[in-house]
């Protein structure tokens, strides 16, 4: 599939523009006569419908819930064409709402796509030598995997990377995305000298002489792969088919409403989005985040944003939220701190960096609020909470309806933990990963200390009446929502309540994306997502919930995964 992309810094095609209108394809449903299509009966339904929690049959017709209830009323919705299917106590519950994962990045296989493993950095050679004959859709090699605490061990790593590939432009980025290795072809391609300055919201990191040795943290980094993604017909069909995998996967998962967390435009990521809704390729309700960069003029970037905002709820891809980072992550150092690292990243500060600062993120959101747009701040250290909280309550008075939340939230000061619902601010946590359960904290202890032991401070914000909201952050954890899940509900103090995980991946998701009135619950008039389980998470033990498994996924009343075994 061929496509027009926007080459340019900030050209709006006439593509772009068409696309951010409506078109008779993008709708997510047709007027369909209010027939039951299908009939799911004795069930073991969860609806997270507070007046009626529970319910044996639904009923689905029209791509909307037309009955939730027993199975004799449900079954006198049948005519001849309707499917009848009995679940034999099967659990069925509402559709998963992942707020933060990365679909297209994900599924993409521009660059070659290559994921590097081993047990030390010199292992990592011969995968990324065989990664050669995968490269398509750029002139660099791009890979990824590697860990930053190994790299950093190495004498000269832009030295150690030209002895392995020094014909073509090579980026490998780290594991958590916030920091890339690069040689120096990469290096020159970028024009990256001992001159250079750090951007804003980046480090590059030097040797003792002054040049850089091959490391680049946060958007420093970002900016080698802005360059080596600049989009092209080639790139487009190689990311257009990364997203349709990506779908799949998502479908597979049970999830059925996300949040694309990170729609870089530059990279022609936005077109492939709607040319996928346009082809109704789509298996999800999707709200992007368009990205935020740091590094350009920001009277171009805000009229280019302002521009492309949509949010109709007769399609099923709305273009309604910001990505924006607040501050890096810990173990870079690079995470916005209030009180200093015990252990800093030379030459980090001690109180780790902004890509945004308080000030320029108010700017943001006030110009980008009042046109619709909901923020998704990065946010990880205490300091960079506390200036996120604080830019949303300078603007609050003019837009005190907004979905507006902070996304990982792993550092919170006590003064700042009641902010979240006084303000309506919305708390986006990942706990997916095993590196979030408390019995593996201690690895943030060698950068902050103590104050490691009280990262994640889950069921604090669940009891300080803050609206909280789970999702994975795929591909750095792990897709699956009983995961999720389960790491929620067995965290020890910091523990939640299995209810309380499952209405933070469908209720309040629904609410995060505007689509509570619409999704979230299965309840007549609602559009019928809802997926079958092969156990009741509300009743087995806990140490089971992971071992749940999808067996099917219907998004708008259409199947867009089922189990063999079902």
């Amino acid at each position: 599939m061929k496509y027009p992309f926007s080459s340019g810094l900030l050209v709006l095609t006439l593509s772009s523009l068409l696309l951010s209108g409506c078109y008779a394809g993008s709708q997510e449903t047709s007027p369909r006569p209010q027939t039951a299509e299908r009939i799911f009966t004795n069930a073991d339904i969860i609806t997270m419908n507070p007046s009626a929690p529970n319910a044996q049959a639904i009923v689905i017709g029209g791509g909307k819930i037309m009955y939730v209830g027993d199975n004799q009323t449900a079954l006198a919705f049948a005519t001849g064409n309707t499917q009848i299917t009995p679940l034999n106590g099967l659990t069925l519950l509402p559709g998963i709402h992942d707020s933060h994962v990365h679909a297209l990045e994900g599924g993409s296989e521009v660059g070659g796509n290559c994921w590097l493993e081993g047990e030390s950095i010199n292992d990592l050679k011969q995968p990324l030598l065989n990664c050669r004959k995968k490269q398509k859709g750029s002139p660099w090699l791009l890979a990824y995997g590697h860990d930053l605490e190994s790299l950093l061990e190495v004498a000269s790593p832009r030295a150690l990377l030209d002895s392995w590939i020094s014909d073509r432009p090579v980026a490998v980025m780290e594991q958590t995305s916030h920091s890339v290795w690069v040689n120096s072809k990469g290096l020159a391609l970028a024009g990256i000298t001992a001159a250079s300055p750090d951007p804003i919201g980046g480090i590059i990191l030097r040797d003792a002489q002054g040049e850089p040795n091959g490391i680049l943290l946060e958007a420093a980094g970002e900016a080698i792969f802005d360059l080596a993604l600049k989009p092209t017909a080639e790139s487009f069909d190689i990311n257009y088919d990364g997203l349709i995998w990506a779908m799949d996967e998502l479908a597979r998962n049970g999830i059925t409403s996300i949040a694309d967390a990170r729609v870089y435009w530059q990279r022609g990521w936005l077109d492939v989005w709607n040319q996928a809704e346009k082809d109704q390729a789509l298996k999800t309700r999707v709200n992007l985040g368009l990205w935020a960069y740091p590094n350009i003029d920001d009277e171009q970037q805000l009229t280019f944003l302002k521009t492309h905002y949509r949010y109709n709820p007769n399609r099923l891809l709305q273009v309604n939220q910001i990505k924006i980072y607040s501050d890096g992550i810990i173990h870079n150092t690079t995470a916005a701190l209030k009180a200093p690292y015990k252990s800093s990243l030379k030459p980090v500060p001690p109180l780790g960096l902004n890509y945004f600062t308080e000030s320029k993120l108010s700017r943001y959101i006030r110009e980008l609020q009042s046109v619709g747009f909901d923020f998704h701040i990065h946010t990880i250290g205490d300091r960079g909470v506390h200036e996120a909280l604080n830019a949303i309550e300078q603007n609050l008075t003019a837009r005190p309806d907004h979905r507006h939340r902070l996304t990982h939230v792993e550092m919170i000061d006590d003064i700042d933990l009641p902010r979240f619902a006084s303000l309506n601010v919305i708390a986006d946590i990942q706990v997916a990963g095993d590196f979030t359960l408390p019995k593996n904290h201690h690895w943030q202890e060698p950068y902050i200390g103590a104050r490691a032991y009280s990262a994640y401070r889950l069921g604090d914000l669940t009891d300080s009446g803050a609206r909280v909201v789970l999702s994975s952050d795929w591909t750095v954890s792990s897709l699956n929502p009983f995961v999720g899940i389960h790491n929620a509900v067995n965290r020890g103090e910091q523990s939640i309540s299995v209810m309380d995980a499952l209405k933070a991946y469908t209720m309040n998701a629904a609410y995060l994306m505007r689509s509570e009135q619409r999704t979230g619950s299965l309840e007549v008039g609602k559009a019928a997502d809802m997926i079958v389980v092969d156990q009741n998470i509300l009743s087995i033990p806990p140490a089971r919930l992971r071992d749940t498994r999808v067996l099917l996924t219907i998004m708008n009343g259409q199947v867009t995964w089922q189990d063999k075994d079902l």
